[in-house]
């Protein structure tokens, strides 16, 4: 396994822990009426924004413990260099991202437009982000996997 498949395994996993603390606090957010009344979307805009510093966090901390794991497990000395391959590779990982990232803003303002909340609204617009980066890495590791 190369060094950008094992990269966008990693990407992978943290996307999901990421996505499940999302959804976590503002499952748990919404519940507890946190997002209503006329500062509601102030509490959501910094709970995202703290959730998003989190989620760098978790990229870097996993990042490097994968990478430290596998060395252990497999004894191989990462391969740091990049092909054109890679670079393909990785243009179609961001082409299915903007996509899932453009729907979920397009879904945002069809929900406003049909009276959604704008919290409602927001939420669409991060899920098409985070399916969008989701979707991008699947089609990294599809491309990968094929031998593109």
């Amino acid at each position: 396994m190369s060094h950008e498949e094992r990269n966008v395994l990693t990407e992978i996993l943290a996307n999901a822990i990421i996505i499940g603390l999302f959804l976590w606090f503002l499952v748990a957010g919404h519940s507890a009426g946190r997002f209503d009344g006329p500062d509601g979307v102030q509490v959501w805009a910094v709970l995202v924004l703290k959730l998003i510093g989190a989620s760098i966090a978790i990229g870097i901390v996993l990042a490097i413990v994968m990478a430290i794991l596998w060395q252990v497990v497999t004894g191989e000395k990462t391969e740091l260099t990049r092909d054109e391959r890679d670079r393909a590779i990785s243009g179609i990982g961001w082409k299915v991202s903007m996509l899932g990232s453009a729907a979920g803003f397009v879904g945002g303002i069809v929900a406003l437009a049909l009276g959604a909340s704008i919290i409602l609204a927001l939420n669409l617009m991060l899920a098409g982000c985070a399916l969008g980066d989701t979707g991008g890495n699947l089609a990294k590791l599809h491309a990968y996997r094929r031998g593109l």
